[in-house]
């Protein structure tokens, strides 16, 4: 089957099989070059895929929420403090939240860590995915919590089950150490919490409480104190000044306070050991810079072994524009199917990845593939396709078909 022909007086070139010939001329160089490829776009898409998480994660906090703590690692504050923040200027809303962490009933393998909130918080942070009806019911029921899904998950628990926490003799007003919580629903993941949120860095998981059960039930000398106060402000703007108000007002109070925007804050706790958002760009920089490697070299030995071919075609009359786009063809086949194939497999990557974070084998947000993720990779194959053939199109521009004809 002859891969040019004359279509009244004109040579056309069937690109197909020419680019067919070409790609399975080394069958096994072919095979392992798309195989690198794949997975070199797989680790491209998954990186880009993690970098995307967490800063999907962190976009979901707010500059106009502020996280007030101790300034000086003193752990928590008096509740009190909650009525001076709120005659603050520009403040709208004060909530107090306190952690407390244990082990789950008797297995000590397991922790556990319930965050109390107090009826402020409804206000002060209206970004938790609680709906006014959830918050009804915690505050119809003490004793109840509100799970996130992964901490569900974890425990297999159900809605009406009772979770028990133990914390150890004399930890309760009983003297026993146990709090007894009822299971009243399941909510998502509260925002921000993948980049990192106030609390205790350990936890995978986010337990909801009521602040007002740990009060009366927990021991005396540790009632009327929280870890942390959220303050909501009218707008982003004011969201710096106001901590600055905060922190100038508490100064020489015993203890001192330190107040950060909530989106400050998850951007510092996200990027406090390592950047993961650095490192997923800069592996997935390495991961293209592999394929363009990959690809380029391909395409320069092909066109290296075929010179004589392309001096055949030129001799019959073939353009510049012809050969060119025969070439870039031959370099965009491999690198888009080798995209197709990666982005899969980066699929799989992801679903593997989320579903340990749920179970809480791994510490991180949880990826989803996107369109944006897909069509990254396709475009970039195409550019690297085009850049891949500019070395060996200049050769050939430059090429005596004379010479080569005659075997020179």
């Amino acid at each position: 089957m002859p891969v040019y022909e004359r279509t009244e007086g004109i040579a056309t070139v069937k690109f197909m099989p020419l680019v067919w010939a070409a790609l399975w001329r080394n069958r096994t160089e072919s095979v392992l070059t798309l195989l690198a490829l794949s997975v070199a776009f797989a680790l491209f898409g998954t990186m880009i895929t993690v970098k995307a998480a967490y800063e999907r994660a962190i976009d979901d906090t707010r500059m106009d929420r502020l996280i007030v703590a101790c300034a000086f690692d003193c752990g928590v504050i008096p509740l009190g403090y909650r009525e001076q923040l709120s005659r603050i200027p520009y403040v709208t809303a004060v909530g107090g939240e306190l952690w407390a962490s244990s082990w789950y009933g008797q297995d000590l393998g397991h922790p556990i860590t319930v965050t109390f909130m107090d009826e402020g918080m409804r206000s002060a942070w209206p970004e938790l995915p609680m709906s006014p009806v959830d918050w009804r019911a915690l505050d119809a029921t003490p004793n109840g919590i509100f799970l996130t899904r992964k901490a569900a998950a974890r425990r297999n628990v159900r809605v009406g089950d009772t979770v028990t926490m133990n914390s150890g003799p004399g930890a309760t007003a009983d003297g026993t150490g146990t709090y007894y919580f009822t299971v009243l629903g399941f909510i998502p993941d509260p925002p921000g919490s993948a980049a990192g949120s106030p609390g205790p860095r350990w936890s995978p998981d986010t337990i909801i409480g009521n602040l007002r059960y740990q009060q009366n039930w927990g021991r005396l000398d540790e009632r009327n104190f929280v870890h942390v106060m959220r303050v909501a402000v009218d707008h982003p703007e004011h969201a710096r000044s106001v901590c600055r108000e905060i922190e100038t007002q508490f100064t020489n109070a015993t203890p001192a306070l330190y107040c950060v925007p909530a989106r400050e804050d998850a951007e510092e706790t996200a990027d406090a050991n390592i950047n993961m958002r650095q490192i997923s760009l800069g592996i997935g920089a390495a991961g293209l810079f592999m394929i363009l490697f990959l690809c380029a070299n391909g395409v320069a030995e092909s066109v290296r072994e075929r010179l004589s071919e392309f001096g055949v075609l030129k001799a019959v009359g073939y353009g510049d524009g012809t050969i060119a786009a025969l070439v870039i063809l031959e370099a965009a086949v491999p690198t888009v199917l080798a995209a197709s194939i990666g982005c899969v497999l980066a699929w799989a990557i992801d679903a593997l990845v989320a579903r340990l974070a749920i179970k809480g084998v791994i510490d991180m947000p949880e990826v989803h593939p996107s369109v944006v993720a897909f069509g990254g990779a396709l475009v970039s194959a195409l550019l690297i396709a085009l850049l891949s053939a500019v070395a060996p199109l200049y050769r050939l521009r430059h090429t005596d078909v004379a010479a080569v004809m005659a075997g020179r």
